[in-house]
């Protein structure tokens, strides 16, 4: 959950192959945007329009059942990872998945409630919001979701939707930055390939908590980044902004469940493609805390989850 700085490997014994991943995600440009919603802004009016049409024409096509029509909305190299650890790469993996789906369920009508919608970079759109399948009000037809678009020849077409189970609603509402206000402080983490310092205070009158994570491989290669975990008052949930110093940048989401936290992320790298990954973070005592990442995906390609790695306070 914490965004440690993975993306290079440094600390990992896990290869991708395939460049820097940086694990939690979306958008720290200036500290003043934590102080805020980082709404769009009014060039993106149009852009916002036309994505939230499109939600309305997705919801329209699922409850007919109509996959040509859906998968018209889908980027080529699109990836969908549903509430249940599922993933699908690929238009003809997504087309699988939901003819099955329909095949076993027949039509069903979709409600796409969208609660927020971000704009990153000129050509790139991040959407949170929560999804209700169905009639029913199983728990289970309900679920979180953040999704990524880019847009193409003047249309938005979705690359990455990560889903999970939705939480109590009046839980996350009684959430507060106070929650976590035992991980001021100093920590340690030692992995396969290296070391990392973590230093968490708190800013802003105490409302924001910032993390500063410095790494060293066993090579001596040195990396940082900054993070700002804070509670947004206007979505009523904790959230996070981050910014790697080698150009990419990230945004997440937390949710507690019981004592343990998890956090879904989505990042930008520095090459402008992007990733997602979810972050289990729990809490062991006053002076250790374990973290993992897990359904890990970049430019579209699955990545393998991290062994569970533990922070220890500075001095204990």
């Amino acid at each position: 959950m914490l965004k440690f700085n993975w993306q290079n490997n440094l600390l990992l014994d896990v290869s991708n192959g395939i460049g820097k991943l940086s694990l939690l995600s979306l958008l720290l440009i200036a500290c003043s945007l934590l102080l805020a919603c980082p709404a769009r802004s009014a060039n993106h009016d149009a852009d916002a329009q036309q994505i939230r049409a499109q939600a309305d024409d997705y919801a329209k096509a699922f409850a007919c059942g109509d996959v040509p029509a859906l998968l018209a909305m889908w980027d080529d190299n699109a990836v969908l990872t549903d509430q249940f650890g599922r993933v699908a790469s690929g238009r003809d993996a997504i087309r699988a998945q939901m003819s099955s789906f329909f095949s076993t369920y027949g039509k069903q009508p979709l409600e796409l409630k969208i609660d927020s919608l971000e704009f990153p970079a000129e050509n790139l759109a991040i959407e949170h919001g929560v999804s209700h399948v169905g009639t029913t009000v199983n728990p289970k037809s309900f679920c979180i979701y953040s999704a990524v678009h880019v847009k193409r020849d003047g249309k938005w077409l979705i690359v990455n939707v990560s889903e999970s189970p939705k939480l109590d609603t009046a839980t996350a509402s009684a959430l507060s930055i106070a929650d976590l206000s035992w991980l001021i402080g100093n920590w340690n983490v030692q992995g396969p390939r290296g070391s990392l310092q973590i230093k968490a205070d708190w800013v802003a009158g105490k409302k924001i908590i910032r993390c500063d994570f410095d790494a060293t491989t066993k090579d001596g290669e040195k990396s940082s980044q900054t993070q700002f975990i804070f509670y947004d008052p206007l979505f009523r949930r904790i959230r996070s902004w981050q910014y790697d110093f080698s150009g990419g940048y990230g945004e997440a989401r937390w949710f507690k469940n019981g004592n343990d936290w998890e956090a879904q992320g989505c990042s930008v790298q520095p090459d402008g493609s992007t990733g997602s990954a979810r972050y289990l973070f729990k809490k062991l005592d006053d002076n250790t805390f374990s973290w993992q990442s897990t359904s890990r995906r970049l430019l579209g390609r699955s990545l393998p989850d991290t062994p569970v790695l533990t922070a220890k306070r500075a001095g204990i």
